[in-house]
């Protein structure tokens, strides 16, 4: 392959790479062949998201971390990992070359340390082939992104490891949940070198299994991901990992058996049975309003200055927002928010309005619908506020105390449009 301008990057990177750690089956570690490592790290350079740029290598089996310093691009290089010899190895090299590298060697399970929350413009991991692992490396890497556009992920996955199921459900979780973008997905990108374990035994039986191979034939597909303008990094959170983050029914482990694995994970600090979402947090709060009785006859009139100005209370982002007038009366609003909606719907035959505001993050959806109760001005109110995301619909105490909702048979002010 030729690597142009890379050629002495590549030279220097075989150097340090020399006297690596061998791959440990428990930790699901396997690194890529050098031209691999330089293929990655050229489309990232090409793509704008190495120079001048901080970038977080979470988990580094390829020691790509030393490969991106090398190039002089990045502004900084931090890299988690939770092998204590691979911490150790790239901390050295590192030294001896004098590349600006950051090593925080931890499990991923654990909290991020605070100084690594939202400040990164690329993030890059191979994350283990288990669906559990899948969502917990890629989230994590969410996490130590800026908020906000351009900012982009990097990552190889196969199916080799992981069925196309497993790929519905983390592309789908990923998309639902973050707003970002698949721009590249590479098949057969990344090639690994065959591992030399002296405890893996061949299978006579399976033909495919039955001798080590000659050359190297474990590939990954590699995707990048870039942020929107209304990205944010997710909250960090603590989860209970074992063996499901390293092992399952697609675990090339359970064809090509390693004695080594039950002992290793047995001996780790993690516990079974992890979740790759935060339970114990909700993903947003839904408030949902009557208004009765409203006494404002032109409700329309300064309705969109008043959704605009409801929503930076709020400290939520607009996206767009929608208003239409039935004739002869009435009109539904729907604001599009970064944080989800708001909707309104009026009955000014009854001069009622109902009120749904949904949120996620910080943005505040009780602040939205005071802001609307103060210019609608119902006589009678009620609401419920819904806890989003966390299972069974859990309904939360209104803020104080509303009065009894009326019926549609109950008197009302006329409130013209």
């Amino acid at each position: 392959m030729d690597l142009g301008f890379f050629a002495e990057v590549t030279r220097r990177y075989a150097e340090l790479a020399q006297g690596r750690p061998e791959p440990l089956a428990a930790y699901d570690q396997g690194y890529q062949t050098i031209d691999s490592v330089m293929r990655r790290v050229a489309l990232m350079v090409a793509q704008g998201d190495v120079e001048g740029k901080d970038i977080i290598v979470l988990g580094d089996d390829d020691l790509a971390s030393l490969a991106l310093a090398l190039t002089g691009l990045p502004r900084s290089v931090v890299v988690i990992e939770i092998d204590r010899r691979l911490c150790d190895f790239i901390e050295q090299a590192a030294r001896r070359a004098g590349l600006n590298i950051t090593v925080y060697c931890r499990s991923l399970t654990e909290r991020l340390p605070t100084e690594l929350l939202g400040r990164f413009d690329t993030f890059l991991t191979d994350p283990t082939e288990t669906e559990h692992g899948l969502l917990l490396f890629l989230e994590k890497g969410f996490m130590g992104l800026r908020k906000g556009e351009g900012h982009a992920g990097y990552f190889g996955i196969t199916r080799i490891e992981s069925n196309i199921g497993k790929w519905h459900v983390w592309q789908r979780e990923l998309l639902s949940r973050h707003a970002i973008t698949f721009t590249h997905i590479l098949p057969d990108f990344s090639l690994y070198a065959n591992w030399e374990d002296p405890d893996e035994q061949p299978i006579p039986d399976l033909p495919p299994f039955a001798r080590p191979a000659r050359t190297p034939w474990y590939r990954s597909t590699f995707f990048r991901v870039e942020t929107l303008p209304e990205f944010q990094p997710p909250e960090d959170y603590v989860i209970e990992g074992g063996r499901e983050l390293y092992e399952d029914e697609d675990a090339i482990d359970q064809v090509w058996r390693s004695p080594d694995v039950d002992m290793a994970i047995t001996a780790s600090v993690m516990t079974p049975a992890p979740t790759p979402f935060p339970t114990q947090l909700t993903l947003g709060r839904h408030v949902i309003a009557e208004f009765w009785k409203c006494r404002n006859r032109e409700p329309l009139r300064g309705l969109k200055q008043v959704l605009e100005h409801a929503v930076r209370r709020a400290g939520a982002t607009l996206l767009n927002m929608k208003i239409h007038r039935f004739v002869p009366d009435g009109f539904s609003a729907l604001v599009l928010l970064a944080e989800s909606h708001i909707s309104l719907h009026a009955w000014p035959e009854y001069a009622y309005v109902a009120v749904d505001v949904f949120t996620c993050g910080e943005a505040d959806p009780e602040v939205i619908v005071e802001v609307l109760k103060d210019y609608l001005q119902p006589e009678e109110s009620a609401q419920i506020t819904l806890e989003r995301g966390l299972g069974p619909l859990m309904v939360l105490p209104a803020l104080r105390a509303e009065t009894e909702t009326p019926s549609l048979r109950s008197s009302a002010l006329p409130m013209g449009v």
